[in-house]
């Protein structure tokens, strides 16, 4: 684990995991929202650049792996209850769509911990897109003070998809390849025409 711990690319996830209760301690502690959106800047920082040199430096492993998905399934849960302490509104004004989309993202925890026994690290494009609008939108919004309710449909909208593509695969598959990409790798044989040109032009 030392070993592990060495390597840049999960100190950065590790950076990601301690600013959760930073940022818990901030929210707790009524702070500014503006602080609460630099700490968010920096969590996205983070979790752009910790893949981006485990990829570049070689070290990819099932350990930063299973990591990165403790400190992003952690953060959105946290996330989630910040949200709703601070700006109740957004709950209030949107409870089906959020208890449509919690419910979705529940359902891709659950079978991931009874299949594998643990937070699938399904590093799919469809989360890598879902986190990136999230975190757009918990910037926007701790920076701004107010939501933005375009941009909140907009994620709940692709974290469904997400979570939809994500059960899809826990469900059809019984070894889930961590870095497959899409569903669409995963159903379609590898010898096949469109599966060989999703991986030529775009994965």
């Amino acid at each position: 684990m030392l070993t592990e711990l060495k390597k840049i690319s999960n100190q950065l996830t590790m950076l990601r995991l301690l600013l959760i209760p930073v940022i818990w301690f901030l929210a707790l502690k009524r702070f500014p929202f503006y602080l609460i959106g630099i700490a968010f800047i920096v969590c996205g920082a983070t979790d752009i650049l910790d893949g981006y040199f485990a990829r570049k430096l070689n070290q990819v492993s099932k350990f930063g792996s299973r990591l990165d998905s403790w400190a992003d399934n952690l953060l959105l849960i946290s996330a989630i209850i910040w949200v709703a302490m601070l700006m109740p509104e957004v709950f209030t004004e949107n409870a089906g769509l959020i208890t449509f989309s919690l419910l979705f993202y529940a359902l891709f925890l659950i079978v991931g911990m009874i299949k594998f026994r643990r937070f699938a690290n399904l590093h799919l494009y469809s989360s890598k897109a879902s986190t990136t609008v999230l975190y757009i939108f918990l910037v926007h919004a701790f920076l701004f003070g107010g939501y933005n309710r375009g941009l909140f449909i907009f994620v709940a909208i692709i974290s469904i998809i997400s979570a939809l593509e994500g059960l899809l695969i826990q469900i059809s598959t019984k070894n889930v390849n961590e870095n497959m990409g899409t569903v669409f790798l995963v159903l379609l044989k590898e010898n096949h025409p469109f599966h060989i040109w999703l991986k030529k032009h775009l994965f």
